[in-house]
């Protein structure tokens, strides 16, 4: 078995928590992009299985970086609180953010769509008025 100092643990133990902080960001990343979704099952599923595997990849990485390959339960652990740590802290401020701009986009989307549409409503209603207008003229400059 290979021995590590106390030192090297709780070094590597506060550098795990950062790398936890860091999936926290990415795992609310993917939250947002589920939110924009909708509730849908296939694109929670996707974010869910992609998470994991960069969930999977860091760790394996911060392993080799930082524990010479072996995955310590304390890096693992490390991890998962860093995680929480930012999901119940900034996490919830940066969704909250997240979900009042999407709102807001949303609210933008819908009341565009809406002025297009009347607006397209109003030029067909009217098409055969200007189509009869542009033929007249040239009736009209023809003779």
């Amino acid at each position: 078995m290979i021995d590590v100092k106390l030192t090297d643990q709780t070094r590597t133990f506060l550098c795990s928590l950062l790398s936890g902080v860091l999936l926290g960001a990415v795992y609310i990343l993917f939250k947002c992009l589920r939110t924009s979704w909708g509730n849908r099952k296939i694109p929670t599923v996707v974010c869910d299985v992609l998470f994991m595997l960069f969930f999977t990849v860091i760790t394996c990485l911060f392993s080799i970086g930082f524990t010479d390959g072996f995955v310590r339960y304390y890096v693992v652990a490390g991890e998962i609180a860093g995680l929480f740590v930012f999901k119940l802290t900034l996490g919830v401020v940066v969704y909250k953010l997240y979900e009042l701009i999407f709102k807001l986009i949303s609210r933008i989307n819908r009341f565009i769509q809406k002025n297009i549409s009347v607006f397209l409503k109003k030029l067909l209603k009217a098409w055969h008025k200007m189509l009869y207008n542009k033929v007249s003229k040239k009736a009209k400059s023809a003779n």
